[in-house]
């Protein structure tokens, strides 16, 4: 699509402070030695005023809860030249641009100059740039012709076409995003919102509650706390199937799955808070699968140096979570289990079970020591 600017620059490099709607310009000899008047014309059919381009543009976008208005709009004229010349009995058309070149076929039908109206007045300066027009169309119009044969123009006329430029806003309560605009006005169609958080182009928008405009398919509301947030902030949770707020769920340390804090069940073993799918009888997965472990196993290994009474135990049997050891020492009579954070291999539960009871009894840290020598 032609550019408006450089016609622009031509313009205001020869301003003519005198426009009148009818103006005879005497041509060079390089071009054709006539007087010919200049009409002044604009396409029939395109817009010419801000509020045109705001019903153009408008009814293309759906936000929800809010609206969209222009926050500038600016039209302006540029030149192009539509110039006929005789050929034998025939009519050679050429139309211009500000720089002297020819203007495509798809051009000139997408921008309407073949269906024109008269204008009062030339909204621009125009004498030099028309006479410049005219040399450069004499010539392209004698290319066509047979060599030896010269021009002969028979209308001028100077052709406005309307260039926009403008922003589009759209609100919803105080959270605002701008959306620029450019084209020609009679082609100008509705430009997509490209979403800043997922790149998504769209014409329906939406908000979230802390004042993010994005694409209205990219927002969605957490089925826990009812906000409405960007999709790729929630999480399925695991135990009830909700999508929800990341922030409102935790990894469960057996499984890894995304759970909702309020969601977490206690094993009864282990007393850590698991995700209920990691729950059987009670007892959670990681505490269902413990399996021998020897000295050499380098978890073992670790605990032993940590705390040497285990040493003093006839066996042992491990699991361990995302976070922690289970460690279950067996003796003649009694048996100790101890949770220990991998990291630190702080001690985060301790009890004991006498040997086929089966039920575990709760250790006060200030027993901790004592219970460790079995």
């Amino acid at each position: 699509m032609l550019g408006c600017a450089a016609a622009r620059r031509t313009w205001y490099n020869s301003l003519d402070p005198h426009p009148r709607k009818l103006r005879t310009i005497r041509l060079r000899a390089s071009a054709v030695d006539t007087t010919i008047p200049i009409q002044h014309v604009a396409p029939a059919d395109q817009p010419t005023t801000v509020h045109e381009i705001a019903t153009r543009l408008f009814p293309a976008y759906t936000v929800d809860g809010g609206g969209v208005h222009l926050a500038g709009c600016y039209l302006d004229d540029c030149l192009f030249a539509r110039l006929s010349f005789r050929r034998a009995d025939d009519v050679i058309e050429v139309y211009v641009d500000a720089n002297g070149e020819e203007v495509p076929g798809g051009t000139v039908a997408a921008l309407g100059m073949a269906e024109t109206a008269p204008i009062e007045k030339p909204p621009h300066p125009y004498r030099a740039s028309v006479e410049r027009m005219i040399e450069a169309g004499t010539q392209l119009a004698a290319a066509r012709l047979p060599a030896g044969e010269t021009p002969e123009l028979l209308r001028a006329q100077a052709l406005w076409c309307k260039h926009v430029e403008g922003k589009l806003r759209f609100s919803v309560g105080e959270a605002m995003a701008d959306l620029p605009f450019s084209g020609w006005g009679r082609t100008l169609q509705p430009p997509a919102y490209v979403c800043p958080f997922s790149g998504v182009a769209t014409f329906h928008l939406a908000a979230t509650d802390d004042g993010r405009l994005a694409a209205a398919e990219e927002v969605a509301r957490c089925e826990y706390s009812g906000r409405r947030v960007l999709k790729d902030e929630l999480v399925t949770c695991s135990a009830t199937g909700r999508r929800v707020k990341a922030e409102l769920c935790t990894p469960c340390p057996v499984c890894g799955e995304q759970v909702l804090v309020h969601e977490l069940v206690h094993c009864g073993m282990c007393q850590q808070l698991v995700s209920p799918r990691s729950i059987e009888r009670g007892i959670c997965e990681a505490c269902r699968q413990l399996k021998p472990v020897s000295k050499a196993d380098p978890r073992m290994a670790r605990l032993l140096d940590e705390y040497p009474p285990l040493d003093g135990w006839r066996s042992w049997q491990l699991a361990e979570t995302s976070m922690v050891y289970v460690l279950v020492a067996g003796g003649w009579f009694k048996r100790l289990l101890l949770v220990v954070d991998k990291e630190s291999l702080e001690i985060r539960y301790m009890a004991t079970a006498v040997r086929l009871l089966g039920r575990w009894q709760t250790v006060e840290p200030s027993q901790h020591a004592y219970a460790l020598r079995g």
